[in-house]
């Protein structure tokens, strides 16, 4: 049985909600994730400075 057209829309106005608060959520966990990246560098860069030995590798491309 086919959908009417006000049903479709319904249905496609909902999932427009739906990828919307979706794509907000992914949003903020990529703001989260950068704001970690940048911490953790800095943590790093502090122990380095702190105890004078390297702890990130120097890898070279191959």
């Amino acid at each position: 049985m086919s959908k009417s057209p006000e049903q479709r829309l319904l249905e496609l106005e909902q999932e427009n909600r739906l990828l919307k608060k979706q794509k907000k959520t992914l949003e903020k966990q990529v703001e989260r994730a950068d704001k970690k990246a940048i911490i953790f560098d800095m943590i790093i860069d502090l122990a380095e400075k702190e105890y004078n030995i390297p702890i990130r590798k120097n890898s070279s491309p191959e």
